[in-house]
């Protein structure tokens, strides 16, 4: 592959023959009469062993060099990667006996310099290969509205290997398969909604090797990646699922590949999990993980309501757009009404509680922007810094309201007792909070049926993680993002299906800041609750 910089990496060579493994592209079962697409091929890190499979089949059944031509297109965007591609392949045809002039005319013919997404691709039997990861913002414009204007399931948001997944789809014959080893966030994120939709429609996810820190490439990469297999056709019930440790390795694949051809039970190996999966059904995200999360957290979504069903509010702290004059620890800059105390998560995380700051706030309790000329010290203070404020994407959509915060205040918040949940940490670390508005980076939940202490209870307990850890997209080192998005994806008991006991143990957690009898009354809730 080109380099790390078009967002593509090279992938070892055990996983890619993993990949042809699962996938059916395998000597002796008569790949030379299909066709085969390699959709970014780089270097040639699959096309080269491509090469070398159909070279063996078609030795195999008598087949004459010439035939092939039509056998395998592989594309790419960047000549000097083409180049070395072509070589390579040129090689791997020439050491099993195709004479050096057809090896040449072959290459010639399967290697493309084109973008498979936007140009004319033949219909195919088999699409494997390591789509270059590239985030939706550094996509080329232009390209990326044609993307959105082609492909069925892309959106401005979605990051390029998406549109791999659904050109590729597209492009596939009935009882085709494709397999790809990429991001696996399409499965647990917004931007994957439309791809998830389309999955039990007219293709099918067949399985999932999960490898997220495995060693598959030959660079570090961000994307935490997966062998994902789809199959054009009607769907199954259920999703063959690898979740492997990350020091899943070679001599492991072999067992993986044995577990996935074959209808066998559950398989649990020294480095991975073997199992199957129920599917969501429509555009809802995939629980993926361990064993034990996965039926934890498919149980629960299937018997219990989701945490805003079961009586709990929540929403984001406020994002000012400029937190250098909105925010401050003079608590007399401006009339004592324009101020607002504020809960600074990092401030708490710190150790630094009794530090006080305030917002300046320029809200009414109706939701409009104060009259200036009604608070002239709020008006010099926010005139001495109009200049930063106004150069704010937030006002300049509306240049007569340049003083405003990005987010309008949420009304009564500051006199109700409120749980506070910090947006990325390893745990669920829920505090309770009163007289303080949040700031943007964490998340508040209130409710007006439940004790938040029991409340809290049961947020910190492990249960809580498992739905963030199962449905939400991983950060490097563990930590997990406890967003409004995953945390309404929580599901949990109401407050009354849980037993007194219960309610007591999990209020007593909380206060005393112990996740461990948090999580034994947690269990004990979500059990009761779901018989």
């Amino acid at each position: 592959m080109a380099s790390t910089h078009h967002g593509v990496v090279y992938t070892k060579k055990w996983v890619v023959d993993l990949i042809l493994d699962v996938a059916g592209y395998v000597p002796g079962t008569g790949i030379s009469d299909k066709v085969i697409i390699e959709p970014s091929c780089g270097c040639g890190a699959f096309l080269t062993v491509i090469a070398g499979r159909l070279a063996d089949d078609a030795i195999a059944v008598g087949k004459g060099w010439t035939s092939l031509g039509n056998a395998i297109r592989a594309y790419d965007i960047d000549s000097a990667s083409i180049e070395t591609a072509r070589k390579a392949a040129v090689e791997a045809l020439m050491t099993r006996g195709c004479p050096a002039i057809q090896a040449r005319e072959l290459c010639e013919q399967w290697i493309v310099h084109g973008d498979f997404i936007l140009d004319d691709v033949p219909a195919a039997d088999f699409i494997v290969g390591n789509p270059p990861y590239v985030r939706a913002v550094e996509i080329d414009r232009t390209k990326r509205s044609l993307y959105v204007k082609r492909l069925s399931s892309v959106t401005t948001g979605c990051d390029l290997y998406v549109s791999f997944f659904d050109r590729g789809l597209d492009t596939l014959k009935v009882g085709g398969t494709l397999c790809f080893i990429c991001a696996d966030r399409w499965l647990q994120n917004k931007y994957g909604t439309l791809l998830r939709s389309r999955i039990g429609t007219d293709c099918d996810l067949v399985s999932l090797v999960r490898m997220h820190g495995v060693d598959a490439f030959d660079d570090e990469v961000d994307a935490y990646p997966a062998v994902t297999t789809v199959r054009k056709g009607v769907a199954a019930d259920h999703l063959k699922f690898v979740n492997c440790a990350p020091e899943f390795n070679e001599a492991d694949a072999t067992a993986v590949l044995d577990w996935l051809m074959d209808d066998e039970p559950d398989l649990v190996g020294e480095r991975f999990e073997a199992f199957e999966i129920d599917k969501p059904t429509g555009d809802r995200m995939y629980p993926l993980g361990n064993h034990d999360l996965v039926r934890f957290v498919s149980q629960a979504c299937e018997r219990l309501p989701k945490l805003e069903e079961a009586g709990v509010k929540l929403g984001i702290g406020i994002a000012t757009g400029c937190d250098d004059v909105f925010l401050t620890e003079d608590d007399d800059l401006v009339e004592s009404d324009r101020m607002v105390p504020i809960f600074y998560m990092r401030d708490h995380r710190r150790g630094n509680d009794d530090r006080q700051r305030w917002l300046v706030n320029p809200w009414n309790d109706d939701g409009t922007l104060v009259n200036l000329d009604k608070y002239p010290r709020l008006k010099t203070y926010l005139e001495t810094n109009k200049e930063r404020l106004s150069r704010r994407y937030v006002a300049k959509k509306n240049k007569t309201a340049w003083y405003r915060t990005i987010d309008k205040l949420t009304p009564g918040l500051l006199d109700r007792d409120l749980l506070l949940m910090p947006d990325m940490a390893a745990q669920p670390d829920p505090i309770l909070s009163h007289g303080k508005y949040p700031h943007h980076n964490c998340y508040w939940i209130t409710s007006d049926e439940w004790d938040l202490e029991v409340l809290g209870g049961l947020l910190m307990a492990d249960t809580t993680r498992r739905f963030i850890d199962a449905l939400g997209v991983k950060m490097r080192g563990g930590t997990l993002r406890f967003q409004a998005q995953y945390l309404r994806l929580v599901h949990m008991p109401k407050y009354i299906q849980i037993s007194d006991t219960n309610k007591l143990g999990l209020s007593r957690a909380f206060n005393e800041k112990d996740r461990a009898l948090a999580t034994k009354f947690a269990e004990a809730a979500y059990k009761e609750a779901a018989e």
